[in-house]
């Protein structure tokens, strides 16, 4: 059984207690975030203060920014999932058998960060399952992005486990392709950051599967802390009814809270298949 930590001590040489120090969300703090073979070290600055080096006013600038912060994301990231460890094995357990499987399944994390779910589904995959596909999306040249596909290839290479790791970055201007069709999509914590939700969930659609699954969630922040010079995108926070129209329109809910009941809540919906 891997240890939350493992992956981060070997991928930035540091020992437990710091990873777990470097991870721990606090207000006003400065922590001295070690380099790696993908980043370099960034120290003494608030994430307000990453921010705030550059302009932002652009998308471009706007993604540049979580390449500016370096390994911050994949400490907070994983420190932010070891609290709920069981829960990322046990939600794909139920995704993966409310799925129609076939031959060369494909999951997609999509805005994946350290990639928790399918980091867990590699972690608990037996050798002798089904091959599938894994795809893991998120901003082309961020360090969380290249820290998550770092510890997939070792785990899959390391397990001789039949999984096919497909890495597809996007851009402030493009929006990824997959090589199939994708049977699962996990879109979680994301959607309040990018450009347009609207063109990210028409994307996927396109992509998706007939009776193929989207979980996600978009977080719903008051609108006076949204606002231009934060990575909650005003333009996000713009197209929120816009996307759910799209999905109540191209998709069927079937799990989770209505949006009556939880505007950040959890949501499975399985795509409308073709008459």
């Amino acid at each position: 059984m891997n240890n939350w930590y493992d992956d981060l001590c070997e991928y930035y040489s540091v020992e437990p207690e710091v990873a777990l120090k470097l991870g721990t969300r606090s207000s006003g703090r400065k922590p001295d975030l070690p380099g790696s073979r993908t980043c370099e070290p960034v120290s003494g600055m608030t994430f307000e203060d990453i921010w705030e080096m550059k302009d932002r006013s652009t998308i471009e600038n706007v993604f540049q920014f979580y390449i500016d912060q370096g390994a911050w994301s994949s400490f907070r990231q994983c420190v932010r999932h070891s609290e709920i460890p069981n829960y990322h094995v046990n939600i794909l357990s139920s995704l993966l058998s409310a799925c129609k499987m076939r031959k060369g399944f494909h999951i997609c994390e999509y805005g994946c960060g350290v990639a928790p779910f399918v980091n867990a589904l590699v972690e608990n995959l037996k050798e002798s399952s089904e091959k599938i596909r894994i795809s893991i999306t998120d901003i082309d040249g961020c360090e969380h992005f290249k820290f998550a596909e770092w510890r997939l290839n070792k785990k899959i290479s390391k397990g001789n486990l039949p999984i096919d790791l497909d890495v597809k970055p996007v851009t402030h201007d493009l929006l990824p392709t997959y090589s199939d069709k994708i049977d699962l999509a996990l879109i979680f914590e994301v959607l309040e950051h990018v450009p347009s939700p609207v063109e990210t969930i028409k994307n996927i659609h396109r992509q998706l599967i007939d009776g193929g699954l989207v979980v996600e969630n978009f977080i719903k922040h008051p609108e006076e802390e949204i606002h231009d010079d934060g990575p909650d995108l005003v333009s996000a926070a713009r197209e929120r009814d816009q996307y759910y129209e799209f999905l109540f329109k191209n998709f069927k809910l079937i799990g989770g809270q209505s949006l009556s009941e939880n505007q950040d809540g959890t949501r499975i919906w399985r795509k409308n298949e073709k008459n």
